[in-house]
């Protein structure tokens, strides 16, 4: 589950709630909000009025998240490694380190900023996303909890949400998304479409709950059509119900928008179901292509996704061993151990996958099952 960059992402969104509150253009099919497509544009715009000025980087992330558009993510850490000379710079390079899973740097980054003065509510809403996110959340709910207490609002709600999913307090995680969600008040789309996208994939994964994630998927979809990785979510869960054709008109947009790799792998599982065994070879050579090339410039960030894709259709178990070897030194999360046990047992390696599964909770079933889909 991309932790980090939901509660990353909930920081930002919290900005752009409170600088949006006075828009009233409402145009779209989901309820009160403006159109995704307007919202998109809207976006762009104000990357391109910022060029390379501070700031621009929240809305490079907030893109690349939304529309995987990995050369936003490119352009927002290149701009963050050249600033480091105030503490709003390490700021924003903890942030740009974090979103491509860097977290010993994030967490190096945060303490220097701390020590040039940055106020600490600052700095504890990105430490406690970054612990959530390495597997860490029980030492911060504590906090979570006092800050939610204390102020109340979207980014503590989703913050604490989030670090119950990851500990497997799913019914309260869910009445926090469902608070954050009642306490909206904005027209932009992208805050209403994340939430309902963190509580689908706690729903899918913590929750094991296949039904409520596809509702809250489209829910999600209903905000931004054009969201890659809740399109990829739900394409996966259609493909699970039997449902090929839908799922493949989906993961076609998706794919031909975006050249995102899990898009690309997919497409190529579906062409299988169509006989088309060439066209299949194609899209799984060009997912492993994609795959390469992100894993030379970001090793850490999408050393997860890469493991699984080389569990199933790239078909490299030894490949896959090392990434999710990589991945678990990283972060030790349910999800990163259950993804080491599965490339454990596929390379034969079964005392150290024993050792994991002996050593961890009960979550790293849950997840066994969720990795499964490929």
């Amino acid at each position: 589950m991309k932790i980090i960059q939901l509660c990353s992402v909930s920081i930002l969104l919290s900005s752009c709630v409170c600088a949006s509150a006075g828009d009233t253009t409402r145009v779209s099919a989901a309820p009160d909000t403006t159109a995704s497509i307007i919202a998109i544009a809207n976006l762009d715009q104000q990357i391109a009025e910022l060029g390379d000025s501070p700031g621009v980087e929240d809305l490079l992330i907030l893109r690349e998240e939304f529309l995987a558009d990995y050369d936003a993510l490119e352009r927002a850490s290149t701009l963050a490694e050249s600033r480091f000379a105030t503490s709003q710079d390490l700021m924003k390079r903890a942030q740009t380190r974090a979103a491509v899973h860097r977290f010993a740097e994030a967490l190096s980054d945060l303490e220097a900023a701390k020590q040039r003065g940055v106020p600490l509510d600052q700095i504890l809403a990105m430490r406690a996303s970054v612990l959530i996110a390495t597997g860490h959340a029980s030492e911060v709910v504590a906090q979570l909890r006092r800050d939610h207490k204390d102020h109340p609002s979207f980014a503590s709600r989703s913050a604490l949400a989030t670090a119950y999913a990851s500990m497997g307090r799913v019914a309260e995680a869910d009445r926090l998304y469902a608070a954050a969600l009642a306490g909206l008040h904005t027209t932009l789309p992208f805050p209403y479409a994340w939430i309902y996208f963190g509580r689908d994939l706690m729903w899918a994964e913590q929750g094991q709950n296949p039904t409520r994630a596809e509702a809250m998927y489209k829910q999600a979809l209903a905000y931004v059509p054009e969201f890659t990785s809740a399109n990829i979510a739900l394409a996966k869960l259609e493909m699970t119900r039997g449902h090929y054709a839908a799922a493949r008109e989906r993961i076609s947009r998706v794919a031909s928008s975006t050249n995102q790799p899990e898009a690309l792998a997919l497409l190529g599982v579906l062409e299988v179901r169509n006989g088309n065994m060439t066209e299949r070879n194609e899209e799984i050579s060009r997912a492993r292509q994609r795959f390469e090339s992100l894993l030379v410039r970001y090793p850490l960030g999408f050393a997860d996704h890469a493991a699984e894709f080389y569990l199933g259709p790239g078909d490299d178990p030894e490949r896959a061993w090392l990434l999710a070897e990589q991945n678990l030194a990283n972060r030790q999360t349910d999800r990163s151990v259950a993804l080491a046990v599965k490339a454990a047992e596929a390379t034969g390696r079964y005392p150290r996958a024993c050792e994991l599964l002996l050593n961890h909770g009960p979550m790293v079933q849950a997840y066994l099952k969720v990795l499964a889909q490929w």
